[in-house]
């Protein structure tokens, strides 16, 4: 008799749990298509002994409906010094000429021309230094776009170094 008060909410149980193995997992557009502002995709560090110079590299992605990329400012995390050794290319290996300054905490690159909007751009840091013990740094990526002068956060660069 017990068993007969439940059957319908057995019943429908069932038939929610059978509809929704048909519903598929994947339902819409990734996230990267519907971005319209400059992201990080990828982060890569060299060297990864204890001490001396290493390299940490990140890519950049420019969304196709992005605005044009003027500036993008690096803040350097505490326990890192990167010196003024800084190489930007596109993603066809063409280097992109860019006027780097490093002050403090703080990395200015500025295009003289400004990158346009579907490109994917690789910002190389080429001599990082520890001078703390972490070994986990975020970088804080904010860009300034034409005809916009504020600047705008686009992203974290994460580093880790393993042993």
């Amino acid at each position: 008799m017990l068993l007969k008060n439940y059957l319908p909410l057995i019943s429908s149980t069932t038939l929610i749990l059978v509809a929704a193995t048909f519903v598929p997992a994947v339902y819409a557009n990734s996230v990267a298509y519907s971005i319209s502002f400059p992201h990080i995709i990828k982060t890569t560090q060299f060297a990864q002994g204890k001490w001396g110079n290493i390299r940490q590299s990140f890519q950049l992605e420019i969304p196709q409906n992005s605005s044009i990329l003027s500036q993008i400012n690096i803040d350097i995390p505490e326990g890192l010094s990167v010196k003024n050794d800084i190489n930007i290319f596109e993603k066809s290996g063409r280097e992109v000429p860019a006027a780097t300054s490093v002050k403090g905490n703080k990395l200015t690159i500025i295009f003289p021309q400004a990158i346009s909007p579907g490109n994917i751009i690789s910002i190389d840091l080429n001599k990082v230094s520890r001078i703390g013990i972490s070994n986990a740094w975020l970088y804080r990526v904010s860009a300034k776009f034409v005809g916009i002068d504020a600047e705008i956060p686009i992203g974290i660069a994460q580093f880790r170094l393993s042993y």
